[in-house]
């Protein structure tokens, strides 16, 4: 099954954390590791991520 991720946008909100918002690291994971690892939990097998805003 197929899964989208959205990661677009600026991440203004976060801007202070890092560049990349997807990247943030929260309590040792980044947070688009912590969505897919949530999706392959639940059956999801191809990842495709939206990175343009």
């Amino acid at each position: 099954m197929k899964c989208l991720i959205i990661a677009a946008g600026r991440g203004s909100g976060l801007s202070s954390r890092g560049d990349s918002k997807p990247l943030i690291s929260l309590l040792g994971v980044s947070l688009i590791e912590r969505v897919i690892l949530t999706a392959q939990e639940s059956g999801l097998t191809d990842f495709y991520v939206v990175t343009g805003y």
